[in-house]
């Protein structure tokens, strides 16, 4: 067996419905299934290639299209196991429970020393160690679209639709399981370079590059007593008389000559439902329901130690099957199910070189608001603070002088041209004389504490000031 690993950068916004009805309310998967990329390499190969070379590609087992993951520093993300729960109004970081290592969850308690109520993880992809885990962004937008009337050439009316999309920048991981290796090179031709898919891949949507790339598998642990299984990608399972099932049998999760006992209490399984639409017959395909990416299943009294990964199931070559036997993630650390994993907070999937000009220019604009509120803030603080206010206490006469101080602050924008004219105005003049000692000390003290972001100081501070001296 050969595999073939591969980044995929999004170049522009990729939407991948989660359903495949048009109407109602749709939002997009967090992820890109492996059928886009078997779709891309049938696309090009399909007609080139053999009638059986063409089952093995794309219609049998022999080649497995994996799903893209988010990553980060090379990483391939992977969803969280929904046996990990944590503290109902903690988080994640906080403390997490491996939920089929919990003796007692009535003697778990939050962070404020309460007893704790488990929440279930269920949505985010994290790269994960037996030690330490990192959350990986992954971020959506959402437009709003007008259908386009042909007749009328211009907006159809009532016919506002939105997109949910992923947002460009984007680097996912994913790869490709290959038994015959004299067609890896078919493979890999097809899928490198520039494509397009989801949905409105002829409007400003669906351009992603996808390049060769090395990606690590993920570690696991040997355990002869119990296996947990983790669904790295959906789980699709078929009983005997090829419905489908949501409760598979130990042969179908281990082997056929494995043997077992699945404690189904202890698992932790979440599931889906969609039609698949036929592009190339214009209908739907069988609907696919199974289990949802993330679920974990344990399986006792084994009768050998598992590690590792494999496929199972059924529909294997769109990407579903894959689990990870013990991953290295799930090791108990502490008593009552605590896990050793330590969870941190997220890191952005995309990265700043990838925004485009007017997300950037938004960012310095959100940026600067964010100064200036600071600034705003920093300069309030001082006025109200000044200890200098008790020297003018009952003095009226002082007022007019604010009103002269901060004429001279509106004047003048510079925050050294603003000091050298208020020391002139006073220490020269008639007025001169009623500046002696800790008045103009207390001045010219709040004007160098205050040295860049003068002008702001000098306004709020005459202000206050002049308001204060005329009610004497």
């Amino acid at each position: 067996m050969k595999r073939l690993d591969f980044k995929c950068t999004l170049l522009t916004d990729v939407i991948l419905n989660v359903k495949s009805a048009s109407e109602g309310a749709n939002s997009t998967l967090d992820f890109i299934p492996g059928n886009c990329f078997l779709g891309i390499v049938a696309s090009q190969l399909y007609d080139q290639v053999t009638a059986q070379e063409a089952l093995t590609l794309f219609h049998s087992k022999a080649v497995r299209y994996g799903d893209a993951h988010p990553s980060a520093d090379g990483k391939r993300a992977l969803r969280i196991p929904a046996s990990f729960f944590y503290a109902k109004g903690d988080s994640i970081n906080d403390a997490c429970y491996i939920h089929h290592y919990i003796a007692d969850a009535k003697n778990i308690n939050a962070q404020n020393g309460t007893q704790a109520q488990l929440k279930q993880c269920r949505t985010g992809f994290y790269v994960m160690t037996e030690t330490c885990g990192h959350e990986v962004a992954m971020d959506k937008s959402f437009a709003l679209k007008s259908a386009y009337d042909r007749d009328e050439r211009r907006s159809k009316d009532a016919a506002i639709y939105g997109y949910e999309s992923l947002m460009k920048g984007a680097e996912m991981l994913f790869s490709v399981e290959i038994d015959d290796e004299s067609l890896a090179q078919k493979v890999e031709t097809a899928l490198v370079g520039e494509r397009r898919i989801g949905r409105s891949r002829t409007a400003q949507y669906g351009l992603v590059k996808i390049e060769r790339c090395q990606c690590d598998e993920v570690e696991s642990y040997p355990d002869e007593t119990r296996v947990a299984i983790y669904a790295d990608s959906r789980l699709i399972f078929l009983d005997e008389n090829g419905l489908p099932t949501f409760v598979p049998t130990v042969k179908q999760l281990l082997g056929t000559e494995a043997k077992g006992e699945i404690r189904w209490e202890k698992s932790q399984v979440r599931t889906f439902q969609y039609a698949p639409w036929n592009y190339k017959r214009q209908c739907y395909d069988t609907d696919r329901c199974g289990m949802e990416k993330g679920s974990v299943i344990v399986v006792e009294r084994v009768d050998k130690a598992y590690s590792g990964s494999a496929t199972v199931g059924s529909y294997q070559n769109e990407g579903f099957g894959k689990v990870i036997f013990n991953p290295i993630f799930m090791t108990k650390g502490g008593e009552n199910g605590k896990a050793k994993c330590k969870f941190s907070k997220p890191q952005d999937a995309i990265t700043t070189e990838d925004k485009i000009e007017s997300d950037s220019n938004l960012f310095k604009f959100l940026k600067s608001k964010d100064e200036k509120k600071q600034k705003d803030e920093d300069v309030y603080k001082n006025v109200n603070g000044w200890k200098g206010e008790k020297f003018f206490d009952g003095k009226e006469s002082f007022a007019s002088q604010w009103g002269a101080i901060r004429s001279i602050a509106l004047r003048c924008h510079d925050d050294d041209k603003i000091q050298k004219e208020i020391q002139d105005y006073i220490s020269h003049g008639v007025k001169s004389e009623d500046w002696y000692g800790p008045r103009k000390k207390a001045l010219e003290d709040f004007m160098r504490d205050n040295k860049g972001n003068l002008w702001a100081a000098i306004i709020n501070l005459a202000s206050e000031m002049a308001k204060k001296c005329a009610k004497k």
